[in-house]
């Protein structure tokens, strides 16, 4: 199992042209491990001793590169979460909303059938971020 991860992170950073460092491997294997959107705070306690300038860079490379989103909370806090395979350098596709519980406050991104396709005239579109409050699966019991 821990070879296929090394693999995946590995094909990954590699895919992206971005050097493979060893401080870019831990961040990439704590988006993989977690599988859920992530707070600066959190990577940063995950991966240990990486300074916050160099997390901060990884995390811009890794944005760049659409190996991972931001999520902007109506609090202002930003998360990061990984990217789906469909994403590359010129587009970011992300047909899900993100789900923020307002008793734990756990957020997810939770994929829909039915997402919208918004079309604005004259207007060019980069991204859409659905932000959606209220309980989750483990407080909603």
């Amino acid at each position: 199992m821990a070879t296929v991860l090394r693999l995946q992170i590995k094909n990954i950073i590699k895919k992206s042209q971005l050097s493979l460092t060893k401080n870019r491997k831990k961040v990439l294997r704590v988006f993989l491990t977690k599988n859920k959107p992530l707070s600066t705070h959190d990577i940063q306690s995950l991966v240990g001793n990486i300074d916050r300038v160099t997390l901060f860079r990884i995390l811009s490379a890794f944005e760049d590169k659409k190996i991972i989103h931001i999520i902007r909370l109506d609090n202002g806090q930003k998360l990061f979460a990984l990217c789906t395979q469909d994403c590359d350098e010129s587009k970011h596709i992300h047909n899900h909303v993100h789900f923020q519980c307002t008793k734990c406050d756990d957020v997810s991104c939770i994929s829909v059938d039915n997402f919208p396709q918004f079309q604005l005239p004259q207007y060019v579109i980069n991204n859409v971020n659905i932000n959606i409050n209220g309980l989750c699966i483990n407080c909603n019991l």
